[in-house]
């Protein structure tokens, strides 16, 4: 175990340190990459027609979260997932949480159905490793990490959803170790109404519209979901909000809203009757100008404030009762500018404070300041490279320093290449540092940790519009933060406890058809080889080395679809064996969901059932999952 008092972040000795075990993962890969040449081989002697249409499609899809400034989802030199509107609409898929689902790479680890709170994680990095953006502005709670699914969006105002697979930290800053979700919002909708009910004393609704017209627009969307719980002391009541304005399409404002109160049984530990109150609300406004010189330049603010009320023990609430505050201010500016042959040059400024007031771990902020750039080259028609910098400076842990390169490559038609390394780092939440519970005790002294990560991999067009993807991915992350224990009469402290080596591969298939159907499979397998610790972990030994997702939609005569959803994960925990040593335990569950829905002109009928197999399982350790469960709900117009 290791801890330094006041740690901060060295640059140099970061570097050095990491490079040595980025060395020796490098060698656990080979069978890997290994895998991966044999798909693109598959892709080289495969015979009859380029997939055309899936590979148009793919190559002009812009996207915004893989680099500072939109580009076309073909030259983009990282591993990304973009989950559609129309995908979204198909599944049986009710918060972001569920939709998330459906990428094998990211760990949707809920204590609850319909979003109530969920942690993500991706890579096998954990919770406190991924950020969690919305059109671009920053969700993660400097309080806990446990609050960055809280997302104040109702699913039916979410366009799209990208994730960028990887190191995220050269373009977002802290946080980005493992991955990066961006919530992508509607700018119009068609009015809708939803009122639906189910298992566990479910019932819900949502509604949606845009008003407005001319050169002011609104789109306003609400939600609104109870349950009476599986379990004792496992009900819930969710409410969210928002509102986006555009203005002569040069700006946007936005207000979201979400509250949540749930039975919190076993949550954070300790078997008490526990229930918990959290609310979030976010403001958030950009402008584009006129261009001046060639440089396109984008000014964006916001404020996000969200509470949390924690009761570990309701039997005695007097002793366990905390309350939470935290504020958070975020200002950037970034221009951009055309070069000659085709590349560009993006430079931007960002300054951010996070503060608390809590009853518990009692009042603080930090403040930083950030500066980026970022350029992007073609060398061909067909090849492009792009580096990324960003230098974050905090008044409590010093300066990051966050690089990235990466380059794209269409050696032919039919076959896309790509390949990036780069830095992250995470600086520890509050809680990490000054939290207190009969269960846990927080350290002050704990500090940054740090990753350096690379890839490489492919997107393969074959015939019929099939298209394959491949990635093979190490990470080597240095002084990781856990919360540790020697044994379970013991409490949970926090560490800088270790150097995490992870690797592994993803795979996936997709297809398209007529009248939008789709079917799709995605795999991933990693391996995470942390330093040894003679202690309980709670949460870096806990992860899916294997994960398998998959989907469909079916469309079928008389306004008939049929939309399937399965996930298979393979789980692995620190465990006490019977002579009182920790050793490594784990278990395996399938889910299956189903959508079937029937439209009647303006009108759609929905029925959803989940975990069909009613599978006992637990994705968080002690948090116990609800058994089959089914909904119906009523459509009036379209999502």
């Amino acid at each position: 175990m290791r801890s330094s008092p006041a740690r901060r972040f060295v640059g140099g000795v970061a570097f050095d340190a990491t490079c040595t075990g980025t060395r020796t993962l490098f060698l656990r890969t080979r069978s890997s990459i290994a895998g991966l040449a044999t798909v693109v081989g598959l892709g080289f002697f495969s015979h009859g027609p380029v997939g055309a249409a899936a590979q148009e499609a793919y190559r002009q899809t812009v996207v915004v979260t893989a680099a500072t400034t939109p580009v076309e989802l073909g030259s983009v030199t990282r591993a990304m997932t973009v989950i559609s509107r129309e995908t979204i609409a198909a599944l049986p898929a009710r918060t972001v949480a569920d939709v998330l689902r459906l990428s094998a790479s990211v760990d949707v680890r809920a204590r609850g159905i319909r979003g109530v709170q969920t942690d993500f994680g991706l890579r096998g990095a954990n919770f406190g490793q991924m950020l969690v953006l919305v059109d671009g502005v920053r969700l993660n709670d400097a309080q806990s990490g446990h609050h960055n699914g809280d997302i104040p969006v109702p699913l039916d105002a979410v366009e799209r959803i990208e994730i960028l697979h990887g190191p995220g930290s050269s373009l977002f800053g802290a946080d980005a170790v493992g991955g990066t979700i961006n919530v992508i919002t509607r700018s119009s909708v068609q009015p809708s109404l939803v009122v639906e009910g189910g298992s566990f004393g479910r019932a819900g609704g949502s509604a949606q519209a845009d008003l407005g017209s001319g050169a002011v627009t609104h789109t306003v969307s609400l939600a609104l979901d109870r349950s009476s719980g599986f379990m004792d002391d496992r009900d819930f009541r969710t409410a969210s909000a928002r509102l986006r304005t555009t203005v002569a399409g040069r700006t946007h404002l936005s207000v979201s809203f979400l509250r949540n109160a749930f039975g919190a049984n076993n949550f954070y530990g300790g078997n008490a009757p526990s229930r918990e109150w959290t609310n979030q609300t976010l403001l958030s406004a950009d402008h584009r100008f006129a261009a001046v010189a060639g440089w396109n330049v984008v000014a964006r603010g916001s404020y996000r404030t969200h509470g949390d009320r924690f009761v570990f023990n309701q039997l005695r609430p007097e002793l366990s009762d905390n309350r939470h505050r935290t504020h958070a201010v975020i200002g950037t500016a970034t221009g951009s500018h055309a070069l000659p042959g085709g590349a560009s040059i993006a430079l931007g400024l960002e300054a951010g404070a996070d503060s608390v007031r809590s009853t518990n771990l009692g009042d603080h902020s930090t403040m930083r300041e950030s500066a980026f750039g970022e350029v992007r080259q073609p060398l061909t028609s067909h090849a492009q490279l792009d580096a990324s910098v960003r230098i974050d400076r905090y008044d409590e842990f010093g300066t990051a320093w966050s690089p990235s390169v990466g380059a794209s490559w269409w050696p032919k038609g039919r076959l896309h290449l790509r390949a990036s390394a780069g830095r992250a780092f995470r600086v520890p939440t509050f809680t990490e540092r000054y939290y207190s519970d009969p269960n846990n005790q927080a350290r002050a002294d704990i500090g940054p940790e740090t990753a350096w990560a690379g890839e490489g991999g492919a997107e393969v067009f074959l015939l019929r519009d099939w298209v394959v993807h491949a990635t093979a991915f190490l990470r080597a992350d240095t002084d990781v933060i856990d919360w540790l224990r020697p044994s379970a009469s013991v409490r949970w402290q926090t560490y800088n406890v270790r150097d995490v080596d992870t690797h592994g591969l993803e795979l996936g298939v997709r297809k398209a058809f007529t009248r939008g159907a789709f079917v799709q499979a995605e795999y991933t397998g990693l391996t995470l080889t942390p330093s040894a610790v003679d202690q309980l972990s709670k949460y870096v030994l806990d992860y899916a080395p294997r994960t398998f997702t998959g989907a469909a939609f079916v469309s079928l005569p008389v306004g008939l679809s049929l939309a399937p959803r399965i996930e298979y994960r393979l789980r692995r925990r620190p465990m006490v064996s019977p002579a009182g040593g920790v050793v490594m335990g784990g278990t395996d569950y399938t889910l299956l969901d189903l959508r079937v829905a029937r439209r009647f002109a303006r009108y759609q009928l929905v029925v959803e059932g989940t975990n069909l197999l009613d599978r006992r399982y637990q994705e968080i350790s002690g948090v116990a999952m609800p058994g089959a469960a089914m909904s119906a709900a009523l459509v009036i117009g379209r999502r």
